[in-house]
Formats: structure tokens, C-alpha cells, sequence
């Protein structure tokens, strides 16, 4: 079935990651290979495509986090509210297709059946609860994988194939991590976001207010991908955008 809200216009020509492609590739694991390709517009295009991969995603928030906002969904008594999760989920991924800058990278890696075991979204941060935006961070929106394949580096792969096929467009890379995947996190060179600097501040708290999930449950976190001083760190940019308003 055709998703009748997606137009084709700007993509007529390409539907791999327009800016930054990535080639087909495989993950050897210790479960069997996991051969990962784009999901593009073209995959979106299609209800059952979409429903399975934000399926995904949503199951992995609901049984990978200590939230009582998330975790509810696991009740069986709460399985209509589950739907409806699922469908707010599945309308907000398929709205980053409409709202493509060029830059959305969306990864899926399926074993030799076919399943999908791990999944990974990046693209340009851009909040629009909290207004906040800057067309020089990779935002990491979501990354999944399938618990047998876990501790196999299936998560630590798929983020980097992401963010480094558009390296050239991003300075650094921001990410709200579940609090139980933090020291994931840090092995793979993030940091924990310093809520004492007033700059780091004044962006959490922005984007939290909107959230309400930190630090009981998130941890925010960056990387920079250029270690020289030519740029100043995201959070600075925007939160000069925030004092200049």
C-alpha cells in the first residue's frame, strides 16, 4: 500500500540519502551477518515499511529504558495506548521525509532472513518543541538493535556508517541518550553534556522543558567530529541564537 501523504517532488532522481549516500555493507557478528542497506523514501513510500521499522524503534524505547512513561506500554492493559504510540511514532518518522534537508541518514540492518536486528536515524538537529536548530550538529534521533545481536558493535557501526558519510556537513553530533545507555555512549567517544556551564545549561533546560525526562531517565550528550578550534561548540552557536532573541 502507497502512503498517500508522501509527494515525490525533490526526489525524483535520488532516494538514497541525497547529500550522503552510504553503499550497502555487512556487519559480521558472532550471531551470523547483518547486511545493511538505506531506508529511503522509497521504502517509506510504503505503510508496511514504515509500520516496521518504527515498530521497532518503539518497542526498543519500551524495553530498554527505566521510564514509567514508556515502560507503562509494556502492560497488556495499555496496549490501545500502545497503538497509539506507535502511530505518533510512525507519523513523525515518516514526517523527517517530508522535511528533508538533503541530510537525514536512515540505516536498517537485516539478518539472512530478512529481519531487521538494528536500525539508526541521524539528520540535522533541528527541535521543533523547544525552536532549536543548527545545520552544523548531526542529531542521532534513534538507534536500535535487536537483543541477540547486542554487545556484537551492531549499534556502534550503524551510528558511525551515519554520522561519518556526512562528516564533511557537521561539526559535532548531539544525542539524548536513555540513562541505561550512557557508558555505551562514552565508550564511543561521547560526552556527558555539563549542566554547570551556563551555555550547556540554558540548552538543556530549553529542550528538557518540552521533554521532562532529564536526568531521571535521559542524559544528554555530544561529540565534536572536528578537533580543531576553527568552530565553536554547538551548544555555544545556539545559545547565542537563544540570547540574540
Amino acid at each position: 500500500m502507497v502512503v498517500s501523504g508522501i509527494q515525490s517532488k525533490n526526489y525524483a532522481v535520488t532516494f538514497g540519502s541525497q547529500n550522503n549516500p552510504v553503499p550497502k555493507f555487512r556487519i559480521k557478528t558472532a550471531k551470523g551477518t547483518l547486511y545493511v542497506k538505506e531506508f529511503t523514501l522509497k521504502d517509506a513510500r510504503y505503510d508496511f515499511k514504515m509500520y516496521e521499522l518504527s515498530k521497532f524503534f518503539t518497542d526498543n524505547f519500551i524495553y530498554n529504558t527505566n521510564d514509567p512513561s514508556l515502560t507503562k506500554y509494556k502492560n497488556p492493559e495499555n496496549f490501545e495506548q500502545y497503538l497509539d504510540m506507535l502511530d505518533r511514532t510512525t507519523k513523525y518518522y515518516r514526517k523527517m521525509f517530508y522535511e528533508d534537508d538533503g541530510n537525514l541518514t536512515v540505516l536498517e540492518a537485516r539478518n539472512a532472513t530478512g529481519d531487521l536486528c538494528g536500525a539508526v536515524i541521524t539528520q540535522t538537529f533541528k527541535d521543533e518543541c523547544s525552536g532549536l536548530s543548527d545545520n552544523k550538529t548531526c542529531y542521532v534521533d534513534s538507534v536500535a538493535v535487536k537483543k541477540k545481536y547486542r554487545h556484537n558493535h551492531v549499534a556502534r557501526i550503524l551510528m558511525e556508517k551515519a554520522i561519518n558519510c556526512s562528516k564533511d556537513v557537521y561539526t559535532d553530533v548531539f544525542l539524548a541518550s536513555d540513562n541505561l545507555a550512557v557508558p555505551f555512549q562514552l565508550k564511543n567517544g561521547y560526552r556527558v553534556m555539563n549542566y554547570k556551564n551556563p551555555a550547556e545549561k540554558a540548552v538543556i533546560d530549553r529542550i528538557n522543558k518540552f521533554r521532562g525526562d532529564y536526568p531521571d531517565y535521559i542524559t544528554f550528550m555530544d561529540k565534536k567530529l572536528n578537533n580543531t578550534e576553527e568552530h565553536k561548540p554547538w551548544y555555544q552557536r545556539i545559545f547565542e541564537k537563544i540570547q540574540n532573541h
